[in-house]
């Protein structure tokens, strides 16, 4: 075997334990990813028993679902787009200038902003 071989025979086996990393990398990836998948889920099967209760709730007490539907539109088109989301905002509480929510600041006067949450 001369230098050639052996150093083809190195690279192989480091590009095959490369491989063998990333495997197993991906499939971290995809066991922590099918973990969130079942959080949501989880989280989403919960919104949708809050929301069924609330309407309910609501038609209990004299609100019809044309009202209810009504509502989510115009929630859904304070953002200005009637897309089926919403888009979250924070506003500043010095100077009631709206932040993009990925700032802990206000760009304005440099007010930490205390995040909003629906629930």
């Amino acid at each position: 075997m001369d230098l050639f071989d052996i150093f083809q025979q190195y690279r192989i086996e480091k590009t095959r334990s490369e491989a063998l990393s990333k495997a197993g990398e991906a499939k971290q990836r995809t066991i922590s990813n099918e973990i969130n998948i079942s959080e949501l889920e989880a989280k989403l099967d919960h919104l949708s028993l809050v929301c069924m209760a609330m309407s309910e709730l609501f038609e209990e007490i004299g609100f019809s679902k044309a009202m209810l539907l009504k509502k989510i539109e115009e929630i859904d088109l304070r953002d200005g787009k009637l897309d089926g989301k919403i888009a979250p905002t924070n506003t500043c509480s010095s100077c009631n200038r709206i932040v993009a929510p990925r700032h802990v600041s206000c760009l304005y006067c440099g007010t930490k902003i205390n995040k909003t949450n629906v629930f």
